[in-house]
């Protein structure tokens, strides 16, 4: 089962570079590793909830493939959902983030559905809300900055003022 999820990873890390080429100005360092982070729902609004993940994610020891995938190995069957994310780009290295949602967190109707089924995996990447279509981001945004925060400046900016001309109508 091991061999099955490293390979499964090693697939998904792939997938999810290549995701992250196509949509982000970041050059990725081939340097991976990875930390692990369990998602539960927590009712927090996703800045909290942000804010919260990157403070915890902050205190893990980044750790590699194998080590990371014998981790998942130990949990492999009570985890429902596998998505993985880039957490921090860096000259050097690459934090990739593997976020596992355990069946346990499920509605008890609809754990009994899914008992038996293998993790889904998925590799996402978080778009910032002042995203303009069909241009790239920085991959770290969530992680703040000075770019960020003048980015968010003018995107609160603009919908402001949008806000306030459909009010005056």
């Amino acid at each position: 089962m091991k061999k099955n999820i490293e390979e499964e990873i090693s697939n998904l890390t792939n997938q999810l570079i290549e995701l992250v080429s196509l949509e982000c100005w970041n050059d990725i360092s081939n340097n991976l590793v990875f930390i692990l982070s369990n998602i539960s729902e927590t009712g927090e609004n996703a800045l909290v909830h942000r804010h919260n993940r990157n403070i915890a994610n902050k205190k893990k020891t980044p750790k590699s493939l194998n080590e990371a995938v014998s981790d998942l190995a130990k949990i492999y069957d009570t985890i429902y959902d596998i998505n993985l994310y880039v957490y921090k780009a860096e000259k050097n290295r690459t934090i990739l983030d593997i976020r596992y949602f355990l069946k346990s967190e499920l509605d008890a109707e609809y754990l009994k559905t899914v008992i038996n089924n293998s993790p889904m995996l998925h590799c996402k990447i978080v778009l910032p809300p002042y995203l303009k279509e069909n241009s790239k981001f920085d991959v770290n945004w969530e992680l703040g900055g000075i770019r960020h925060h003048w980015n968010m400046f003018w995107y609160r900016r603009k919908f402001r003022k949008l806000a306030q001309a459909r009010i005056s109508r």
